[in-house]
């Protein structure tokens, strides 16, 4: 008998032991976690396109990327706001800026789940990835994901009532295939759709490369996504939903924030990463510091707006107006977009112009006129001369907070380039009828923490140097 009970508590202290290793999984729905991300062209990124590229074509690229997410967001609110029965529509646009690592699922064998790379997307409202079966799907590495062979993979049932409706409050309502099953689906102006079942689903991420967690939330399973681009196979498989809709990954967990602080470009793309921090564990509200607060939006439960007043160059206001940015309820169109999947900001044509003024006018000073035509894609560039001159501090007046693109940080308001410097801002044409007047972009965001109060409605954000973005101690 005592050579049983000794053997008992032997067991019962390698348990304990066992518990407290630092890849032990935690519960599920967890308070906080932590997100190792990094820039989709930064050396430590699956996606990097090689040294092959010249720093001329990088700036092009994040140009082109910066205009493929701008067609994207004006399809996604388009189509919301043309459809009496419209969802939020999640599809695949190769844009955005920074990639995460997730492990989906529960499977038999040494790897107990399949690992993928997502989007991050601050405008999805939804987390999904394409699975095998698909009829129709985008070219990627990842083989697609097997969900019906995960132990954990469970299709979401409508659960019909006698007069036809749903009574399961995770489904959209009035999407239900013949098998009683939930679905969703979207299509587009331009022939692109995407469509798929929902589903419950095991995710699990590296919370700082020291602990493991794990959670259950609703996913996509996208079974037919037509018309998208891509003809070379893409590393990611879909995209990880952080908007402030419903089935958003922040709403499901009932996490209620999310903190982010992004590497300037030019430091961006030498391998370092960064950190999305959900919940306890972001810092931005832990910490002494100076922080500015503004009122957050989020309209139709998709994009977070902010409501801008003004713009600065070097202290001089231009004088726009609020009304001149503000968003419309009734047409759903209009205002100031924060979107980090948006490698540099866009700005309509009209209000751009007055912005640009203001620049031109401050060079002058320094005997720096505008290159016409401009050599890049950019609108507004400066040929680079020997003879010194300062930068200008370009502040987005938000309300009750003040924005500041510093000027000895130049390269969060203006892509240096090796014999130019270009406003960093993208000018959009008012034929591009896009639905908003700024995005607010990835570029501009840099040299910030900046903490997306979901549930209080409210974007804080205050000066760091992003370099010092180390995991959360334990």
């Amino acid at each position: 008998m005592g050579g049983m009970i000794s053997l008992f508590i032997l067991l019962l202290t390698i348990l304990f032991h066992i518990s407290l290793l630092p890849n032990s999984v935690t519960a599920v729905n967890p308070s906080g976690f932590s997100m190792k991300i990094f820039h989709r062209d930064s050396k430590e990124s699956p996606l990097y396109p090689g040294d092959h590229l010249t720093q001329e074509e990088r700036f092009e690229r994040l140009i082109q990327q910066s205009k493929n997410r701008a067609r994207y967001i004006g399809r996604k609110i388009s189509s919301l706001n043309n459809s009496i029965n419209a969802l939020f529509p999640v599809t695949y646009d190769g844009s955005g800026s920074y990639v995460a690592a997730v492990g989906i699922g529960t499977f038999v064998g040494p790897e107990p789940y399949k690992r993928h790379y997502l989007m991050v997307d601050t405008g999805s409202p939804l987390t999904w990835i394409q699975c095998q079966g698909a009829t129709s799907s985008f070219p990627q590495q990842q083989p697609l994901y097997p969900a019906t062979s995960s132990s954990t993979y469970q299709p979401l049932r409508c659960n019909r009532r006698r007069m036809g409706t749903i009574e399961n409050p995770d489904c959209y309502p009035g999407l239900c295939d013949d098998q009683g099953m939930c679905t969703y689906e979207r299509s587009y102006e331009d022939g692109t759709s995407t469509t798929g079942k929902l589903a419950k689903e095991k995710f699990t991420i590296n919370s700082d490369y020291r602990r493991l967690e794990s959670f259950i939330i609703v996913m996509g399973c996208g079974l037919n996504q037509v018309n998208m681009a891509g003809s070379q196979p893409e590393v990611f498989s879909g995209t990880l939903g952080l908007s402030g809709g419903s089935k958003s990954l922040v709403k499901q967990l009932n996490l209620g924030k999310f903190e982010y602080c992004l590497r300037p470009y030019r430091d961006g793309m030498d391998g370092t990463h960064t950190y999305l921090r959900f919940g306890s564990d972001t810092r931005l509200d832990r910490e002494v510091r100076q922080a500015y607060r503004t009122p957050l939006f989020n309209y139709g439960e998709q994009y977070y707006y902010l409501v801008l007043e003004d713009i600065s160059v070097n202290g001089s206001r231009v004088g726009f107006q609020r009304r001149d940015f503000q968003y419309r309820v009734s047409t759903g169109r209009g205002g100031c977009i924060i979107d980090s999947g948006a490698s540099v900001s866009r700005m309509r044509e009209s209000l751009f112009d007055r912005v640009a003024e203001k620049v031109t006018e401050y060079f002058e000073r320094f005997g720096l006129n505008p290159v016409t035509p401009s050599p890049f894609k950019y609108t507004l560039c400066f040929l680079r001369r020997i003879k010194p001159f300062v930068y200008p501090t370009i502040t987005f007046h938000f309300q009750d907070a003040a924005f500041f693109l510093h000027g000895h940080d130049e390269d969060t308001a203006f892509k240096i380039l090796p014999n130019y410097f270009c406003l960093g801002i993208i000018r959009e044409p008012e034929s591009d009828n896009a639905p908003y007047h700024v995005m607010f972009g990835a570029m501009q965001q840099a040299r910030k923490r900046i903490l997306h109060n979901v549930a209080g409605k409210s974007l804080y954000f205050a000066e760091e140097d992003c370099r010092n973005d180390y995991p959360n101690s334990i």
